[in-house]
């Protein structure tokens, strides 16, 4: 038997479902790219985990824009799903309904976090190959 632990974020009125079979065990239907409030990010939730390999190199790949939403004109700065895709297809997917896709902004954190800390890395071997000591 199946127990439905459904949460509703206030603030996007989206919605979770968290599915428990009886032995403890469930599935959960992580709305990801339509929510802008809490994600799950157990690590019992997860498997398989690494550090992302090349992230600024990843990152590099990507283009910010800016840009004006069709069906009314809106300003709205993001990246368009194609080009992330090629990068990162695992953040992308496609809504059955419009078929059009859709972007995993909060995926894109842990990328640049890591490209971050390569950036510092960077910055600590050249101050140390000119002599600069904080």
């Amino acid at each position: 038997m199946k127990k439905l632990i459904i949460t509703t974020f206030i603030a996007t009125f989206s919605l979770s479902v968290f599915a428990n079979d009886d032995d403890g065990k469930g599935e959960y239907d992580n709305c990801g790219w339509d929510c802008l409030g809490w994600t799950w990010s157990d690590q019992d939730l997860k498997q398989n985990a690494k550090v992302i390999e090349r992230p600024l190199e990843k990152v590099m790949q990507l283009n910010g824009k800016q840009f004006e939403w069709k069906h009314d004109n809106r300003k709205d700065i993001g990246v368009i799903a194609q080009e992330v895709e090629t990068v990162f297809p695992e953040l992308v997917t496609v809504d059955e309904k419009t078929n059009y896709k859709k972007v995993n902004y909060a995926g894109l954190v842990g990328v640049l976090i890591e490209a971050v800390k390569a950036l510092k890395q960077e910055n600590d071997n050249l101050k140390q190959q000119l002599g600069i000591y904080d």
